[in-house]
């Protein structure tokens, strides 16, 4: 950012979060942030934007831990479905075991009908990186990347005459 050039948008969100850095590290009040954030977006150019950290310390952005092994972790969300999975699974065994053992004869292993489907489905959307709709931001993604035709309104007819609602 050259000081006396005029401010964008982008450089004043980057402002603003390291604003809200100072924030959280407590030496900011509630007030003092309003304000700064304030001054920050009424700011003409980088320099006056600047000027609302001149009393606080350099803030230096921690660099995110490395994974050890890039692109073989789950993501959070499968880690949580197979892991509810797992323990549903367990559970269903374990009673279907100790009904087994009580009766003294072999039940039918109905958990197969619990896992076996349900294993499938996770497998497949593991294996395949099939997501739910949702709002996520994969499904943000698609919106924003999909043909405009296909969120178009429909006509509408009124009166004899076809229209476009707005």
């Amino acid at each position: 950012m050259a000081p006396e050039q005029r401010i964008s948008d982008a450089e004043r969100e980057q402002l603003v979060e390291r604003l809200g850095g100072n924030l959280t590290a407590g030496r900011l009040t509630i007030d003092e942030f309003d304000q700064r954030v304030a001054r920050v977006y009424r700011a003409v150019t980088v320099d006056e934007a600047l000027r609302v950290f001149d009393d606080l310390p350099a803030v230096t952005v921690p660099q995110p831990a490395r994974d050890p092994a890039p692109g073989r972790r789950l993501p959070t969300h499968q880690r949580v479905e197979w892991s509810a999975w797992l323990g549903i699974g367990g559970l269903n065994v374990a009673i279907w075991a100790v009904v087994s053992l009580a009766t003294a004869s072999w039940v039918y292993p109905w958990p197969i009908w619990v896992l076996g489907p349900w294993g499938l489905v996770l497998l497949g959307r593991t294996v395949l990186g099939i997501e739910g709709g949702g709002c996520g931001p994969r499904s943000r993604t698609h919106r924003e990347h999909a043909h405009p035709a296909s969120f178009a309104y429909p006509k509408v007819i009124v009166g004899g005459s076809s229209r476009s609602p707005s």
